[in-house]
């Protein structure tokens, strides 16, 4: 299996990776069989900018005879750490707004994960891991521990089928509903000073 990887934005180095690979194994678009992509939690710049390739290139007849399956970044996350120990453990990953985003070892394989308040993952009573790569905003004082995250150590592993599933639109994991502000428009400050 050919992996490669870039340490580069998602939005700038997705495509050409993708055309790198397909080239070194003399293939094209069209000649895919199956396409397999983190649906999330993480960068939504990146996954959105992977389904848009997804879904662009299956509207526009490259990939007909395609099969499209996704992932979890946190369950790719769990198999990592399940290499190292057997005993529980959740892995977490920043969802912002002091909550993280929380997937419990002992969870069945393709369980999704589940929003945790700072508080509750603070009194957590089982190690929790995390990933250097991963961005964190939240400030938490939970011991985390953040190892690497390097999926390709376990894309072969018989558990890695076991957490795809089939998701032909390409669509993304959403924990938390979209919240959208109403912007009022208002004059300038220097408008309303009296003269």
């Amino acid at each position: 299996m050919a992996v490669r990887s870039s340490d580069e934005e998602a939005t700038l180095s997705l495509f050409p990776l993708v055309k790198d690979c397909l080239r070194q194994a003399e293939l094209k678009l069209e000649d895919l069989a199956t396409i397999a992509f983190c649906e999330g939690p993480g960068s939504m710049l990146g996954i959105r900018s992977a389904t848009m390739g997804i879904r662009t290139w299956k509207s526009a007849g490259f990939l007909r005879n395609c099969r499209i399956l996704s992932f979890s970044s946190l369950e790719i996350g769990r198999l990592i750490i399940r290499q190292s120990t057997q005993e529980p453990f959740c892995v977490v990953s920043d969802a912002r707004r002091s909550s993280w985003n929380l997937l419990d070892s002992q969870s069945p394989l393709g369980s999704p994960s589940r929003l945790i308040e700072n508080d509750a993952l603070e009194g957590h009573s089982t190690p929790i891991f995390s990933f250097q790569e991963f961005p964190s905003w939240t400030k938490c004082s939970a011991p985390i521990e953040r190892i690497g995250y390097r999926p390709e150590s376990v894309l072969e592993n018989d558990a890695f089928v076991e957490i795809i599933r089939p998701n032909p639109n390409a669509d993304i994991a959403v924990a938390r509903p979209q919240e959208f502000a109403k912007w009022v428009p208002q004059a300038r400050t220097g408008d309303r000073i009296a003269p």
